[in-house]
């Protein structure tokens, strides 16, 4: 006779097996379990990963520092029930790794327990619940997990919990529906799904499986369910509460894992076959592609879950609701992982939600079988321990823990620097650290002279002190790069023990004094005071990149962060590369330290040979705002340092094409081919630039003869032709290519001042020597808005009649309370996009009180865009300040903001100068002179 999911007559005795003899080998289950999760925690596995090391140090900070949160936004957001667990143990074995790993076993074995018990209230089969609870015990996946200091290893748990009280609460309510203990069961069962919210995000998922298999015992049961909802709602209200105040804490780590990455039904389709076929491809967390179960395991699962389906429509209330959560924990709590498409996929961190009801799906399957042969429980139950054990612990012990990439993978060469540290540290030296991580939380939580250790995160600069010994350590993870080995071909090297490979796990360069550099480009670029450019050296190109050394030397630390920045621009002003590196953070930054930076800068493919000029700055990444570059008095310079322009020759193709925004496959001739185009926005107004780049691939040699020409096409088929040339600015024609060849080829297309509004076409055309079209591309279609500009001088109060650069003249302006009007109008077609500046200074004529620096009308009308004669009306609302003891002046003048050079400014009877200067504010009705 069946008896999953059935009442015993008998209540000592369910299913054939006694508590007695089941309580035997529960006891046995759970001292194989001890002895796979237990020993040498410290060593298995190696190492002190960043992750782990940052949670030993969060529940330090609980257990023996006083920390209370209800959430921990920091490391991406953490809930917090592990971390005052692990904080509970520190304050009584101390702060250790150990301290941390062993309430992540001692969780382990309590899950394990738990999964008895829901064995227990779900099936009410105390051999289901057995074999469920053993193969938990054995799992290689649950043994790696208990072993590790991560908060998920507290969810299974607390699920386990959260099930077990919930259906002894369904099964008391049939019996005892009023009983005192009935309602207590059912809030215990809320205070269990309240505190797994406090456990892992994936727990988030939970209570939507809770809701399924509760469907067919709510009509019931709901007010006892609701009292267990009260519960969990009064539980979790502190941390909703809190998610309300920072919103971003709840949504930061969901946004970061979901994204661009695999396809939804890829992703999908990869974490179904977790189970069986192939499993979490990352070595942290798993033999590499090792599924979840065996191929036998993996029939008893499919099995199990297709017998508990045909026995959910044979049972009602509970027993129902009983199947149904063991059939859907599989699907609703792979979610985590199968929705988080721009991560390692599948994930076994993030499929912890299945525990342990996963495990009742094949013990199911053996109970099944135990009851329709001859075969008894302890046939099956002793040789799924011992064997299984046997292997688990081979595999986990053996194979997982000694391999070299975990090794690595768990930071343990950081856990060698630490020591190292610890052993030879001296007050007298300056420290610095390659890492791949800044500060990271390893050798935080490990040395106790973290704080005299300054950090090189990428390993990617080399710093030397103004004064004093120094001592630069490269660990495994981050080796010394090749470009620094003259700069250390004098220091004493000293190496740390071997690692599982038979590499050192450290190399420590020591110096006294720092070496003396040869800098092949000397400059001296001051960027705010805080750091100056002493220069740089380029490197060969090779292989699609230019590799740049930057000489800084620091002045102090600036008070927001900034990070160096090189922009690769053309001779036309377009930015074909960029790349930041934060090699050395500002806030480490000290007066008169050296800072030798290597900066690969990436050539993209397309980009056409010739001049190139990088640009050199600071920028901090949050607000954008960069470090100005200040000239010899201070002022302003630019926003960058603009070096020697660089010539990069023609590269060939790469094997793989990139595919344009508008892809075409125009074949022009059997050498040419239109790949595709890019053009901005489908809207402008008269008399702007129209930013457009043409894809090409050659591959024989082209005629001289040829050339471009770009057309708008209007309504009544009027066209206009907007530009005709060469390649590249008429710098690259089509005669010179040499081939095999990709190019991506940038022009700069002006549309007419006086085109009149309306719908146009643009394309493109290429020509032969004798004007027949090779090639006609439409380029899609353009709506063009006439701009609204002004050629008639409004009233002026305050006239200044002050000419910039036979470019612009500032007409003079109008005052109305604190809001300044200046009156500009263009002489010529003005040369750039100017910037205008309106300082207010303080009585010692220093800036600023007050400043505006921006386009004119607020930014959105540039002075290239302005016609002969054209009048610009520009407001700017000036506060008063709030003290002025003495009369203060404004000063109002144009700047080009690459390089800070003011426009010079003449004025009838006034000597020439860079800015419009006068009292502030001026006596009414007066003319400014």
């Amino acid at each position: 006779m069946v008896h999953n999911f059935q009442e015993d007559a008998t209540p000592d005795t369910i299913a054939g097996m006694t508590q007695r003899r089941a309580l035997f080998w529960m006891v046995g289950c759970l001292l194989l379990a001890a002895l796979l999760r237990l020993p040498a925690l410290s060593q298995f596995p190696p190492g002190l990963h960043y992750d782990e090391a940052a949670n030993a140090i969060l529940a330090g900070d609980i257990g023996l520092r006083g920390a209370r949160p209800l959430f921990i936004p920091s490391y991406t957001g953490k809930e917090v029930l592990f971390f005052y667990l692990a904080g509970g143990v520190m304050r009584l074995v101390g702060e250790s790794v150990f301290a941390l790993r062993l309430t992540a076993a001692c969780l382990g074995l309590l899950t394990v327990a738990a999964a008895y018990r829901v064995g227990r209230e779900l099936p009410r089969d105390r051999r289901t619940a057995l074999l469920g609870a053993a193969l938990l015990a054995v799992s290689f996946w649950h043994l790696l997990f208990s072993r590790l200091g991560f908060r998920a290893i507290s969810q299974p748990l607390l699920q386990a919990l959260t099930v077990a009280a919930l259906w002894r609460g369904l099964r008391l309510v049939e019996t005892k529906p009023t009983d005192a203990q009935t309602w207590a069961t059912f809030a215990l069962g809320g205070l269990f799904l309240g505190l797994t919210a406090y456990t892992y995000l994936a727990a988030r998922l939970f209570p939507v499986l809770l809701a399924l298999a509760l469907l067919p015992t709510l009509r019931r049961n709901w007010r006892h369910l609701l009292l267990s909802g009260g519960v969990a709602l009064l539980i979790v209200l502190p941390l909703l509460n809190y998610f309300r105040q920072h919103p971003d804490a709840f949504w930061v780590r969901i946004q970061q894992v979901g994204g661009d990455g695999l396809s939804l039904g890829e992703s999908v389709l990869r974490s179904l076959g977790m189970f069986f076929l192939r499993g979490d491809p990352y070595w942290r967390f798993n033999l590499p592609a090792r599924p979840l179960f065996s191929g036998v395991g993996g029939a008893l699962l499919l099995a199990g879950g297709a017998l508990l389906a045909w026995r959910a429509w044979r049972v009602r209330g509970r027993r129902r609701g009983a199947a149904l959560l063991l059939l859907l924990a599989p699907l609703v709590m792979l979610l985590p992982t199968a929705l988080a498409t721009n991560e390692i996929v599948p994930s076994n961190l993030r499929a912890m939600g299945m525990l342990p009801f996963l495990m009742l799906l094949p013990a199911f399957s053996l109970t099944t079988l135990l009851d329709l042969t001859p075969i008894r429980l302890p046939h099956l139950l002793l040789p799924l321990l011992l064997i299984g054990g046997g292997l688990t612990a081979q595999a986990y012990f053996q194979q997982w823990g000694r391999r070299a990439d975990v090794f690595y993978e768990n930071d343990a060469d950081l856990v060698a620097v630490a020591a190292f540290l610890d052993a030879t540290a001296r007050p007298d030296e300056t420290v610095f650290l390659a890492a791949k991580h800044y500060r990271h939380p390893t050798v935080a939580f490990l040395s106790g002279v973290y704080e005299q250790v300054k950090w090189l995160p990428g390993g990617e600069a080399l710093v030397f002190p103004a004064a004093g010994r120094v001592r630069i350590i490269y660990p495994h993870s981050s080796p010394m790069p090749a470009w620094t080995t003259s700069l250390l071909a004098d220091a004493d090297v000293e190496t740390g023990p071997l690692g599982p490979d038979g590499q050192p796990l450290f190399t420590a360069y020591t110096l006294t004094a720092s070496p003396t550099l040869t800098i092949s480009h000397p400059l001296t670029v001051n960027f705010g005071n805080a750091i100056t450019l002493r220069g740089y050296d380029v490197g060969a190109v090779a292989a699609g990149a230019l590799p740049l050394t930057l000489y800084w030397q620091t002045q102090g630390v600036p008070s927001r962060a900034f990070a160096p920045f090189v922009h690769l621009e053309d001779a036309w002003g377009y930015r074909w590369s960029q790349v930041e590196r934060d090699a050395y953070p500002s806030e480490q930054w000290a007066a008169g330290e050296l800072v030798v930076q290597r900066m690969i800068v990436p050539l993209p493919a397309g980009a056409p040979p010739g001049d190139y000029e990088p640009r050199v700055g600071l920028f901090n990444e949050e607000s954008g705002e960069r470090l100005p570059n200040l000239d010899g008095e201070g002022r302003y310079a630019g926003s960058a340092a603009r070096l020697h322009s660089i010539t990069i020759p023609a590269s060939p193709p790469p094997d793989t094409l990139p595919t344009p925004p508008f892809p075409a496959d125009q074949s022009v001739s059997p050498g040419l081919t239109l790949r595709g185009y890019e053009r901005g926005s489908a809207t402008a107004q008269s008399g702007e630039h129209l930013e457009l780049a043409f894809w090409w691939s050659a591959t024989a040699p082209l005629p001289s003869d040829w050339r471009l020409r770009v057309t708008l096409t209007g309504p009544n088929q009027q066209t206009w032709t907007l530009w005709e040339g060469q390649p590249v600015h008429d710098s690259y024609p089509f005669a010179q290519w040499p081939t095999p060849l990709f190019l991506i080829d940038r022009q700069t297309a002006p549309l007419p001042p006086d085109l009149p509004a309306g719908a146009y076409q643009l394309a493109l055309r290429l020509l032969d020597g004798s004007n027949t079209t090779v090639l006609s591309q439409s380029l899609g279609p353009l709506q063009v808005a006439a701009a609204d500009r002004l050629f008639r001088t409004p009233p002026i109060s305050h006239r200044l009649n002050a000419r910039f650069g036979d470019e612009i003249d500032l007409l003079g302006y109008n005052l109305d309370g604190d809001t300044l009007t200046l009156v500009w109008q263009a002489l010529t077609p003005p040369a750039a996009d100017y910037t205008v500046f309106v300082h207010l200074l303080d009585a010692q004529g220093v800036c600023c009180l007050w400043q505006k620096d921006a386009w004119p009308q607020d930014g959105t009308y540039p002075t290239g865009h302005w016609l002969p004669d054209e009048v610009v009306v520009d407001l700017y609302t000036i506060p008063a300040p709030a003290t002025a003891s003495a009369p203060l002046t404004l000063e109002i003048g144009l700047y080009i903001a690459d390089t800070g050079q003011r426009l010079q400014v003449t004025r009838a009877n006034a000597p020439q100068g860079d800015a419009v200067r006068f009292s502030w504010p001026p006596p009414s009705g007066t003319e400014i002179k």
